[in-house]
């Protein structure tokens, strides 16, 4: 058997690893591009099963919820408008920084070149696996469950694993890759990588600890974070609460005009029937010109769902959509916060409402066929 099987097979098994982590990540990161598609009512019920048994436990419905908006347009809070924007800046600069790696490793292996050390490895020893992390990173901020935090760190722990393996590959491959890996860094340039290497030539189960204990903690501080950005963009919404109903604007409106829009909506006659006897609703207020798939809406014909808001709207013109929210299995809990605890929403009626004239304009019935059903879907 020749030496080079060892390498050869250890080479196989790293990227067979790869390559279960990214589609681990995929499944989990592409439920938004599901969302964002023509089709996303059928393709979203490949995620339904799993999700609607997420929710149905209180120890398992927190990672289904969003700490991030992503139905809502506008907040009161700069950063949290900027976010999404962020996240698809970095996304794109992480795919872009991919295939700039790709293209100079495939170079490489057709000129039958050693180990590339220069253009984007000039300083960097694994610039593809940092363009990934930048573009998991991206997504994150894209589609911010928390369940997407737990993947994003599962996903950049893998590709730390994946990169000391492959250097550990090199090092018996290429000569001169030892001189390589003094003068740069695993991800960033060697002045700027932290001084704190996980243990690599240790006994397996000191270095299984090690690594458990640090996912482990990392994992927990993320999680945090996203819980602390949840609560800040909670608290930077345009919502009132009436009679402890919840009413939401996905959009900037002055805390008068929304407690009028609210206060419009609910005495509406033809509302008050599908509304009697129920507490605790989840009420959107939304442009009457503006249609939202992801809450349970009529759409007229000819026009199309989307979280732009429309230019020329007019700043008088609202529609009001009730609905009860669903909580996971035990319901409300005793601090009755609504939008903080709802995993879901079912419509109960729609009112359009013109502030100019301080009247409701009509009433509508709630569609027989949201667009997404009943499945588990973004609820601010």
């Amino acid at each position: 058997m020749s030496q080079e099987t060892p390498t050869r097979t250890a080479h196989r098994r790293a990227r067979g690893a790869l390559w279960a982590s990214t589609g681990f990540y995929v499944l989990i990161a592409f439920e938004f591009f599901y969302m964002a598609s023509p089709f996303a009512a059928y393709l979203y019920a490949v995620y339904g099963p799993g999700l609607d048994w997420l929710q149905a436990s209180w120890a398992t419905s927190w990672a289904i919820h969003f700490f991030l908006p992503h139905i809502v347009a506008e907040t009161r809070s700069v950063l949290v408008n900027a976010l999404e924007s962020v996240g698809f800046a970095l996304f794109g600069a992480g795919l872009a920084g991919f295939a700039a790696g790709v293209f100079q490793i495939y170079r490489a292996k057709l000129r039958r070149s050693d180990a590339v050390m220069g253009g984007l490895y000039r300083h960097i020893r694994h610039p593809q696996y940092l363009a990934l992390i930048v573009a998991s990173v991206g997504m994150l901020l894209i589609w911010p469950r928390y369940l997407v935090v737990i993947a994003t760190v599962t996903v950049i722990f893998v590709y730390i694993a994946l990169a000391k393996a492959e250097e550990r590959i090199c090092l018996r491959q290429f000569t001169g890759y030892a001189d390589y890996m003094r003068r740069t860094g695993m991800f960033l340039p060697a002045f700027l990588t932290p001084d704190f290497p996980l243990p690599d030539g240790t006994r397996i189960a000191t270095r299984v600890a090690a690594w458990s204990f640090t996912y482990a903690a990392v994992l927990a501080s993320a999680l945090l974070a996203a819980s602390m950005l949840r609560t800040y963009a909670l608290d930077s919404l345009y919502r009132t609460e009436v009679e402890d109903n919840v009413y939401l604007s996905v959009v900037e409106i002055s805390d008068g005009d929304l407690e009028a829009v609210a206060t419009l909506a609910s005495s509406a006659a033809g509302a008050k029937q599908s509304l009697a006897g129920r507490q605790h609703l989840l009420n959107y207020v939304i442009p009457a010109e503006m249609y939202i798939s992801e809450i349970p809406m009529n759409l007229p014909p000819g026009a199309s769902f989307g979280h732009e808001v429309p230019e020329n709207r007019d700043p008088a013109l609202y529609k009001v959509v009730f609905t009860e929210p669903i909580f996971d299995g035990d319901g409300l809990p005793p601090d009755g916060d609504v939008l903080a605890h709802a995993v879901n929403k079912m419509p109960l009626v729609e009112v359009h409402v013109d502030l100019a004239a301080n009247e409701v304009s009509v009433v509508i019935p709630p569609p027989e066929k949201p667009f997404y059903g009943n499945r588990q879907v973004p609820v601010f």
